[in-house]
């Protein structure tokens, strides 16, 4: 997963203002209902997606599974009036309505975080929780999270290539992944309890937790253009949902 800023209006947001502004609009996410509403939200979150760079781990398999999410609900959702229907299934305009509007919700809340990733700096955010108020300590466990995901990614790309140089096969199958998983679990865990190990022997030796406070390189504030970029996003946020949830407003 790329971790870093991109060179545009939004870095230069607070990463708190971000948080929220991820939160906000998953909430919408999660209040929209209607397929086409929902469609149009995804085309957004991927265009933004696009846009910021955002990459994240398992990209295929997060998109394979909300196609599956989509098929299962044309297969087992027999609400609503009939599309089609072959032998024994059918496809019904529920099915396809709640295929559309899971899935959607799926992608859009993955999509989401990708991007908030992409653009928030992981000391960025431990800088700006600790300015505005928040414990040094528990400021600093997001960071060290995201920091935390590239390394990771890079130690089981190392495990599987050690796999692979010892002659296991590591095919797509279901026999081959549940395989891949017993031989990776075990080497994976051993390797986050190592890193662990050497964080907080490098965080005891710098004195971390030591005193109450803590002082901060380059102390990140809330601006006037994060309050109201708060404000106008609140608004368009609760305009949307009004529009996707009232039929006179949709027809105005």
């Amino acid at each position: 997963m790329t971790i870093g800023r991109s060179d545009d209006d939004t870095s230069r947001l607070n990463p708190i203002t971000k948080a929220l502004l991820l939160v906000m609009f998953s909430i919408l996410v999660l209040l929209v209902v209607d397929p086409i509403h929902m469609s149009v939200i995804v085309v957004c979150v991927l265009v933004a997606k696009e846009y910021f760079h955002a990459r994240g781990l398992v990209t295929r398999g997060i998109i394979g599974f909300a196609v599956a999410i989509f098929l299962a609900q044309i297969l087992f959702n027999h609400s609503g009036d009939d599309l089609a229907s072959w032998s024994v299934f059918s496809v019904t305009t529920g099915g396809v309505y709640d295929g559309v509007s899971i899935a959607g919700k799926f992608l859009s809340l993955i999509m989401m975080s990708w991007v908030f990733v992409a653009t928030t700096s992981p000391s960025e955010l431990s800088s700006a929780l600790t300015t505005a108020g928040f414990p040094y300590r528990y400021a600093f466990l997001p960071a060290l999270s995201m920091r935390f995901v590239p390394v990771f990614q890079f130690e089981l790309a190392t495990v599987r290539e050690a796999q692979v140089t010892r002659g296991m096969r590591l095919d797509r199958s279901i026999k081959g992944i549940a395989r891949s998983a017993r031989y990776t679990t075990m080497p994976m865990l051993m390797t986050a309890m190592s890193r662990v190990n050497s964080i907080t022997a490098s965080m005891t030796g710098r004195g971390f937790g030591m005193h109450k406070t803590r002082t901060q390189l380059r102390p990140i504030r809330m601006t006037a253009w994060d309050v109201a970029f708060l404000a106008s996003s609140a608004v368009f946020v609760g305009v949307t949902f009004l529009v996707t949830r009232c039929p006179s407003l949709q027809a105005v």
